[in-house]
């Protein structure tokens, strides 16, 4: 059920419980988040984080999370259910490419619904934990659906399935061994008292991994799980203060809240969150937690990065790329390169002020510009998806950045003077014609291609610097190299444009 944005005051409620754990902090399997986290490069598309803890008094604990959304995965009908299989590798290495840890993982997916089987809000969510002596330590996860073969032939060959990659680094080292600790913090979806039968059990807590850490449109709850880590209380006990506060991206203190613990036994006790996040618009944001001494000074902190999102197309498997093409079509080379390293809460903050910005009636509802683009990007998905999503294709790119071309010339068979050699003879620099045809070949030269024509500026959303060179027109020639359909941007008469 969608969440809307309120403009509520912030609350933060902290379930602190002097929780007993006589024996050593593991006893209840932890995970978490703040180590690192990421979204996977390859074909498919997940969210992955890491998280330490104290294992023992020797030996640390590393937490691996990973979410698969179901529309990222190939289910196949299996009589009356639909049925998917993946693989999840985890590799732990030490700086110097030293192997620490190793778990592969396969399982075997069933569902009778269809529709759940593309729910993006939905998927599969895998815990993985290794145990290695303190340090930092590199990591790899992959994922790999093995109902789907990597595209290109060298990956057939070699029976290379669908997969995603997510890299990292985890430190281990010292600072969770020294009396008190503050574990890393785990961002949940969810944080409930503990069932009898749960894969997400810590302590007395059911904690349900929310690997992205969004949270808005949603979930504008945001819940989070973390340890504190002391040498055994004294037989009166032992009191503490822990603070935890929400930082926004200049590092100002938006939410503040002290708390108060007493322990009486154990050496490492459990601890939730929770923090209405419901007033704050979309960005990127930090979660502190501090253990505080008598004088305030901070003994021990931990901290984690989370987005917040209030666009509902930040929350889809594919909103990463889907910004990256807004930002092309929207921002100069500059811009748009700075906003790729910007994460997904900064992606939305920003588009959301370029559109307000470039709204032709700031007045209404309706950005007409907006509602345009969306259009552009629905039609490059629906004519130019091949082997991926139209949006991302050559011919969707231009489509989505300049709009309909005045002329576009097909040639799916060419022949004699149809060819590109003969047909490009004097439109385009002959430097860039023998860089485009194959002439040693003349009218064997049969690759299908299409020439799209704009007589003037075409109709890009906001024109920019190098638009001012235009004044004849511009030319973008499209050849599908392989005969397969998908055809790839071989000449463009507009600098920066390739």
């Amino acid at each position: 059920m969608r969440r809307h944005h309120r403009r509520a005051p912030l609350r933060l409620l902290a379930a602190i419980f002097g929780v007993l754990i006589a024996a050593p902090a593991v006893a209840a399997s932890p995970q978490r988040t703040t180590g690192e986290s990421g979204i996977s490069t390859g074909d498919l598309r997940y969210n992955a984080s890491a998280t330490a803890y104290r294992h023992d008094a020797g030996d640390a604990r590393v937490e691996f999370f990973i979410r698969i959304p179901y529309q990222e995965i190939k289910f196949i009908p299996s009589g009356i259910d639909f049925e998917a299989r993946l693989r999840v590798t985890v590799e732990l290495t030490t700086g110097k490419g030293r192997r620490a840890g190793f778990q592969q993982r396969e399982a075997r997916l069933q569902s009778t619904d269809a529709a759940a089987t593309s729910d993006s809000l939905m998927g599969e969510i895998y815990t993985l934990g290794m145990v290695a002596p303190p340090g930092t330590y590199r990591f790899k996860i992959t994922v790999e659906d093995m109902n789907v073969a990597r595209r290109g032939l060298v990956y057939q060959m070699k029976n290379k399935k669908r997969q995603g990659e997510v890299r990292g680094e985890i430190d281990m080292s010292e600072w969770l061994f020294r009396n008190p600790a503050v574990s890393g913090i785990e961002f949940a979806w969810n944080v409930q008292d503990r069932t009898a039968e749960t894969p997400f059990g810590k302590g007395s807590f059911e904690v349900q991994p929310h690997p992205s850490a969004y949270y808005g449109y949603y979930k504008d709850m945001l819940s989070a799980y973390y340890e504190i880590y002391d040498l055994p209380p004294p037989p009166e006990g032992r009191s503490y203060r822990v603070r935890t506060m929400i930082l926004g991206a200049q590092s100002d203190t938006l939410l503040e809240s002290i708390d108060s613990l007493r322990v009486t036994e154990g050496t490492a006790w459990p601890h939730a969150l929770h923090a209405d996040v419901g007033a704050l618009p979309s960005g990127h944001y930090r979660l502190r937690i501090d253990l505080l001494g008598d004088d305030d000074r901070s003994l021990a902190t931990s901290q984690g990065e989370f987005d917040v999102l209030w666009d509902v197309d930040s929350w889809r498997a594919e909103g990463a790329e889907l910004y990256d093409v807004t930002a092309q079509a929207l921002l100069t080379q500059d811009e748009a390169y700075a906003f790729r390293q910007m994460t997904r809460g900064e992606k939305e903050a920003k588009l959301g002020q370029v559109w307000r910005a470039i709204d032709p009636t700031p007045d209404t509802a309706e950005n007409e510009l907006r509602r345009d683009f969306q259009a552009r990007v629905a039609y490059a998905n629906a004519h130019y998806t091949v082997f991926e999503r139209g949006m991302f294709s050559d011919r969707g790119r231009i489509w989505i950045q300049f709009g309909e071309p005045d002329e576009i010339q097909i040639e799916r068979l060419p022949v004699s003077d149809k060819t590109l050699g003969y047909v490009m003879e004097g439109q385009i620099p002959k430097s860039s014609k023998d860089l485009l045809t194959k002439p040693d070949q003349g009218v064997v030269d049969t690759r299908p291609y299409e020439i799209w024509t704009y007589h003037l500026r075409g109709h890009e959303m906001i024109p920019r610097h190098r638009m001012n060179e235009i004044s004849a027109g511009m030319k973008f020639v499209f050849v599908d190299e392989q005969g397969y359909g998908d055809y790839t941007l071989r000449y463009s008469s507009v600098s920066g444009v390739r």
